[in-house]
């Protein structure tokens, strides 16, 4: 998607929610790659400073508000595992962070054994962070994903796909606990790498249980049985069991499903076809594949 003028001016005015007038004056900015809806720019300040700044999405499916998220990642940060909130703008949802000058993962990254040991050595860190965050309600969130969507949407060979995942939801509300700060959409675009590794966006952060961040990672980049097993070793720092191995395969279901049905109804949502269509196509091939 490319990004002009118009799209320019616009990440403008919304700077100037956030900083002051002498400080928006001289700017320049520069789109950054990453996310689904390409919301994120590079501003370079008169006086040699850069920052993130981030737009927000017409009808978001984010779990939390900007306030929540901004909070939240501040408390990442804290830990040395996002980078720093610099300003947010609950009104409008305008998020300013410090700029990392680093690209983002792709899942070729993702998917390198050294760098799945890197991620859950950031996870470990990040799941001890104390943080004042909703409980992930997998059962309530996964009803109305579905609920939310006309019957006309969902393809014929994905009809019984929303009953698999309120079952799958119901089987994680029942076996886990909220003990733990998840990022909650680990894609591989939500990793920056400039030798260190931190996470961006949190707008679906919650308290979930550890397993769910680890399965969202190996289902949202397609990681294998072996990158898998490598992901639980690293992050328990032993070989892990069976059981383990076979609770993250159906967690990944469970994550993927829930992916899915996320992009569908924002597409409805925005009526925009083009951000979400490779993702749902992506998603719905893996989980045909299953």
């Amino acid at each position: 998607m490319t990004r002009g003028a118009d799209d320019s001016a616009a990440a403008r005015e919304a700077l100037e929610r956030v900083v002051s007038e002498a400080d928006s004056r001289g700017t320049a900015f520069a789109p950054l790659a990453g996310g689904t809806h390409r919301r994120s720019w590079l501003v370079s300040f008169a006086d040699g400073r850069r920052a993130a700044l981030r737009l927000p999405v017409n009808r978001s499916n984010a779990l939390v508000d900007l306030e929540t998220e901004s909070r939240a990642m501040a408390a990442a940060a804290g830990a040395g595992v996002a980078p720093a909130v610099i300003a947010a703008d609950p009104e409008t949802g305008v998020l300013l962070t410090q700029f990392r000058p680093s690209a983002p993962w792709t899942q070729v990254h993702a998917r390198k054994a050294d760098n799945i040991r890197r991620l859950a050595a950031v996870l470990r860190v990040l799941h001890r962070v104390p943080a004042d965050l909703p409980v992930f309600a997998a059962e309530q969130i996964a009803r109305r994903y579905v609920a939310a969507l006309p019957q006309e949407v969902i393809p014929p060979s994905a009809a019984k796909w929303g009953e698999e995942l309120i079952a799958l939801a119901q089987r994680y509300d029942e076996r886990y606990a909220p003990t733990a700060f998840c990022h909650n959409d680990l894609v591989a675009a939500n990793v920056l790498d400039d030798g260190q590794l931190v996470l961006v966006d949190f707008e679906y952060a919650v308290r979930a249980d550890p397993l769910l961040d680890l399965a969202n990672f190996a289902g949202m980049n397609g990681l294998d049985g072996e990158q898998q097993r490598t992901l639980l070793a690293a992050y328990g720092q032993a070989e892990p069991a069976d059981d383990e191995l076979a609770q993250l395969k159906w967690l990944i279901r469970m994550v993927r499903l829930m992916a899915w049905f996320w992009a569908l109804l924002g597409q409805a949502r925005s009526g925009d076809s083009l951000s979400y269509a490779l993702y749902i196509a992506e998603l719905g091939a893996r989980l045909r594949r299953e």
